[in-house]
């Protein structure tokens, strides 16, 4: 148990890492006071939350969401004392919550400013969900955290069992680190398989419960890729020194080696509240109740395998993209991004999803980034450029289709 309730902001209340930490200060309500939420565009799921927890101080997505919202509170009888909207308002609320622990779980770049605010004005703990802002931004956050007093735990269940798995022990006596991955599920699919694959089968993730984009990105094995990237952000090792391997059950959620041969595993079932309560948690660890433990004698085994890059190009890619530099990563991300909305809407085919990517780094990976804003800029080009290219390729296959109509 904590000596004393922690501040609590949430950003991204309404996605499954925002959700997860609800459920965990549900499980510990006398742990926290949840001063402060922000969301994307789900107003109503967030009024709800306002109504649960009390909460005073809220931010959202862009001026469309905040109006939804405003009419939403004013139907209700709600008075809150701050709404924010867009990348400045999830700052202010930041600043206006100033809470012992951030956790910053939405997804893309919209939190970047937030999270330099919580450094900047030395939030306790920083519990980072959020790898894009890692992929992009991860030096200038790594700047920042030099002078500050604020401690970065990461949510992400693999870097959350990197990250504790290195207490305790000397950074310099890392062999190598071991970053699973379950394979998503297309882990036993063919290619020819793979050209087959409709939006609701990349969807279905055999082992985690995950938001749409993640659960694309892990069917993919981008989302592997967001990770390598990131854990080279997070911790003291070159590329040379992390691999990356299939685990189909997902109970070992990665590895550390040390020179003595010696390895360090975190183990546990597959569920977010886990590394979620960790870092609202930090330094402590928080009691939680769960219908089922690990058994296992009933798991019996633990499987590894090695990782097909023929069959998961994104992996590679984004591979290449750390070795080239900091505007690939960029752009990598980026496109990405752009990329699955157009797949989640049934636009483009499973297998350009790569390709799409691809074609953006080979446009953008040797641009100059000298600054935040300029890594901001280029962001946001290369989501415009994607946007265009993609619409220009899907009025050609519409045409196209005409031509074949009218034959």
């Amino acid at each position: 148990m904590l000596r004393a309730p922690k501040k609590l902001c949430l950003l991204g209340s309404t996605g499954s890492v925002g959700e997860s930490s609800l459920r965990v200060l549900r499980q510990r309500p006398t742990d926290f006071d949840l001063v402060g939420l922000a969301c994307g565009r789900r107003v109503d799921l967030l009024v709800k939350q306002i109504k649960e927890f009390g909460v005073r101080r809220v931010s959202v997505a862009d001026e469309e969401a905040f109006k939804s919202l405003q009419a939403l509170l004013k139907k209700e009888s709600i008075q809150l004392d701050f709404v924010g909207f867009g990348s400045a308002g999830h700052a202010e609320l930041v600043e206006a919550t100033r809470p012992d622990v951030l956790m910053a779980a939405m997804s893309g770049t919209s939190g970047l400013p937030a999270v330099l605010r919580a450094i900047e004005i030395e939030v306790p703990v920083l519990g980072v969900a959020n790898k894009e802002i890692l992929v992009m931004a991860g030096s200038f956050i790594r700047a920042a955290l030099e002078s500050s007093k604020t401690q970065l735990v990461p949510v992400d269940s693999e870097h959350s069992a990197i990250f504790q798995a290195l207490r305790g022990n000397e950074l310099s006596s890392i062999r190598r680190i071991i970053l699973t991955a379950s394979g998503g599920p297309f882990r036993s699919s063919t290619l020819a398989e793979l050209k087959r694959v409709r939006v609701e089968q990349a969807l279905k993730h055999p082992n985690w419960s995950m938001g749409a984009k993640i659960s694309i990105d892990s069917a993919t094995m981008m989302n592997k890729g967001l990770e390598y990237i990131e854990a080279l952000q997070l911790f003291p090792i070159s590329r040379e020194q992390l691999e990356v391997v299939v685990h189909p059950q997902s109970i070992v959620h990665s590895i550390v080696e040390y020179w003595d041969h010696s390895m360090m595993a975190q183990m546990g079932i597959s569920d977010m509240q886990i590394p979620v309560a960790y870092a609202m948690g930090y330094p402590h660890r928080l009691p939680l109740k769960f219908s089922e433990a690990l058994d296992l004698v009933s798991l019996g085994r633990l499987d590894f395998e090695a990782v097909d890059l023929n069959k998961f190009p994104c992996l590679a890619l984004a591979m290449e993209a750390e070795r080239t530099g900091a505007a690939a990563c960029v752009a990598l991300n980026a496109a990405n991004e752009i990329v699955v909305e157009c797949f989640l809407r049934s636009q483009i085919e499973f297998l350009a999803i790569p390709q799409w990517v691809e074609a953006a780094l080979a446009e953008f990976s040797g641009a100059a980034l000298s600054s935040l804003e300029s890594a901001i800029e280029l962001d946001q080009e290369v989501k415009a450029w994607t946007r265009r290219q993609l619409g220009s390729e899907l009025d050609l296959q519409i045409e196209r289709g005409q031509n074949r109509n009218s034959l």
